[in-house]
């Protein structure tokens, strides 16, 4: 029997003031991706000899298209890695630049590693990522999966990865339920506890404020942030003048007038995603204008946020993982990279990704192409293993794991680091 594929799977080639929590320090590392420049080394970019049969559909330099029915009747090659790069295949220039970057790796005795998405299922619902999970899931070769966009996503992909025993690493999903989600999920950014308490800290300890309502988006993000945001609040002894859930799809002018009629808040703290964080803050600086706003980091989508924003954008302040002004070594190359391989400066969503598929091909490249062992690799970080050097800065999965999140204000549209004592 024939199989043919329905569509493809694309693959990416062989490829007190600003009392924020401060960056953890990390000591000057040299541009040169050597091996040398991290504590475990990275992998090589050796492209293999397939079957005949299947060379022809085996990805270029650059982005390329593979079937999943073809990579069904490619078995014969065993020794490729596979990445999974669970996100829409509109979002490309993060496995691109990762691409670049295991290209200039010296060659080793591990197996070649490509990065591979699914250009099949389109969106972000629960059910489209369940499919895509279980499309990465089934390829032969798939050893580790990066993603997915959101958090309902990435929960929802979750028992996919855990019941096939894949190791999926989440780039930038903040939900405090993935620590439950099973002992292949492993979460990279801080929870949406540690994020709210930063939030609220930053509205008191610099902002000063006494009085604040929350806007969240009726998601497990959004739930799980304005929870986060409470517990920092209360502990304050801010008052919570109101609490207003939104969908995307929601009449914002309807919900901001509705709330600023119950009271004028001293800021709207927002536990949301870009449109609709820009359109809180235009609305409700028409109706009181130098009304602040403090936003989580699912809002740093640029130029979306300040588009919507309008004129309202500089009082604006959201949470950033990482901003491309990092003065490290790894950041300057990585930022260096991303502005030749994509033409535009990295977001912080981009340096999440980016630490998130190197930490994936680092761990093939140490322990080899089985699942379990790289999954006993990403636990050992920290413990056993010294961290992972990222560009947004040490990795691991420890409890206690230091905390990098950073607090921007939007100036002309850039997201800048908001300093002070």
């Amino acid at each position: 029997m024939v199989i043919r594929p329905e569509r493809s799977l694309r693959c990416v080639a062989p490829w007190p003031e600003a009392r924020h929590i401060p960056e953890v320090p990390r000591r000057p590392i040299p541009v040169s991706l050597s091996p040398a420049a991290h504590p475990v080394s990275r992998g090589p970019p050796v492209r293999p000899r397939l079957p005949g049969r299947c060379r022809h559909l085996v990805c270029t330099p650059g982005v390329g298209v593979l079937g999943l029915a073809a990579l069904l009747g490619c078995r014969a090659s065993p020794r490729v890695a596979l990445i999974g790069w669970a996100f829409p295949i509109a979002v490309t220039s993060n496995a691109q630049v990762a691409r670049d970057e295991l290209d200039s790796w010296p060659a080793a005795g591990r197996p070649p590693i490509r990065i591979i998405s699914d250009s099949v299922v389109q969106g972000d619902s629960p059910d489209r990522e369940v499919e895509r999970a279980g499309r990465l899931a089934a390829l032969p070769g798939m050893v580790v999966v990066v993603g997915h966009g959101g958090s309902r996503g990435s929960l929802a992909a979750a028992p996919v990865y855990n019941q096939a025993g894949i190791p999926q690493i989440v780039p930038s999903s903040t939900s405090r339920l993935l620590h439950k989600a099973g002992p292949w999920t492993f979460m990279l950014p801080p929870d949406d506890s540690i994020e709210g308490a930063f939030m609220g800290a930053f509205a008191v300890e610099r902002l000063h404020v006494r009085r604040a309502s929350i806007f969240y988006i009726n998601d497990e993000y959004g739930a799980g942030l304005r929870d986060g945001i409470v517990a920092a609040l209360g502990g304050r002894g801010v008052r919570i003048v109101d609490r207003v859930s939104f969908e995307t799809q929601s009449d914002m002018p309807t919900l901001v007038a509705a709330t600023l009629h119950r009271g004028v808040p001293d800021v709207l703290l927002v536990a949301g995603r870009q449109r609709e964080t820009g359109a809180i803050a235009r609305l409700a600086q028409r109706r009181v204008p130098g009304l602040r706003i403090v936003a989580g980091d699912g809002a740093l989508v640029l130029p979306t946020l300040a588009d919507n924003a309008g004129a309202a954008a500089e009082s604006v302040y959201v949470v950033a993982f990482w901003l491309p002004d990092a003065p490290d070594s790894l950041s300057r190359a990585f930022v260096e990279r991303f502005r030749r391989v994509v033409g535009r400066d990295p977001q912080s969503t981009d340096a999440m990704s980016h630490d998130a598929l190197l930490l994936a091909a680092t761990a093939i490249r140490a322990v080899g192409a089985r699942r379990g062992a790289v999954r006993d690799y990403l636990r050992a970080l920290g413990r056993s293993r010294p961290a992972f050097l990222g560009v947004t800065g040490p990795i691991t999965f420890t409890a206690n794991r230091p905390v990098r999140l950073v607090m921007t204000h939007l100036q002309h549209g850039v997201p800048v680091r908001v300093t002070g004592p």
